[in-house]
């Protein structure tokens, strides 16, 4: 039995939303089965609304207390790159900035694999399932804020995609530079047709069907890892 820990957002805690502002949890559908199969005992350390920063330190005390995994998952960059929407809804004029920059998101995240190495664990990176932008610019408005003062800052709404795609690259960029193996989530969607059928009402996080391609993803990685 290989031992792995998952750390990550609310994407690898499977969440999709369910009614306005509660939201479950599809996980118990796919991730048992890929244990099963491949016989993994996974401890999941991911947490809703999580920054690489919070995941850094977590896995700083993980580490310390010499945990006995031999896999960790490393899975974070949609809540880094993502933005205070108000301040810009009430400012579009002023500068803003992601919650983590692109040069600090990859510090830490290549710091990780790298304190990973160090104790021998192999760490495995993962790129992020795309958003829709329509989508999500609907729900960031949903309370009142200023959808003209957004897109003014914006410029247009696909911006939003674009920036998030941009930390998703960047992402498979350092696997590819470093070695480090990677689960390319992302191209499981790009090519499909229904596209905006695979990712739920927030234009965040992927509809059930959405998790089924992530699933997908990792049983053919896994597959192939352990041919």
């Amino acid at each position: 039995m290989v031992n792995v820990v998952i750390y990550g957002d609310s994407i690898m805690k499977g969440a999709t939303p369910e009614g306005s502002n509660r939201y479950r949890s599809v996980l118990p559908r796919f991730l048992p089965r890929l244990a099963e199969k491949y016989d993994l005992d996974v401890t999941n350390r991911s947490r809703f609304g999580s920054t690489i920063d919070r995941g850094y330190a977590m896995l700083q005390k993980d580490l310390q207390a010499k945990t006995p995994y031999q896999i960790a998952l490393v899975e974070y960059g949609g809540n880094d790159c993502d933005f205070d929407w108000k301040a810009i809804a009430e400012a579009p004029e002023a500068e803003h900035k992601p919650k983590t920059s692109m040069a600090d998101f990859l510090h830490t995240l290549e710091t990780m694999a790298e304190n990973l190495l160090q104790k021998g664990i192999q760490p495995l990176l993962m790129t992020l399932p795309p958003i829709d932008a329509e989508k999500y610019l609907s729900f960031i408005c949903r309370n009142g804020l200023s959808r003209e003062n957004i897109l003014k800052w914006l410029g247009e709404e696909q911006m939003i995609y674009r920036y998030q795609e941009m930390y998703s690259a960047a992402i498979l960029k350092l696997a590819m530079r470093r070695r480090f193996p990677v689960v390319d989530v992302r191209s499981y969607f790009l090519d499909k047709h229904n596209y905006t059928d695979l990712i739920s009402a927030d234009g965040i996080h992927p509809s059930e069907e959405g998790y089924a391609l992530i699933h997908r993803a990792f049983d053919d990685f896994l597959q192939g890892a352990m041919a």
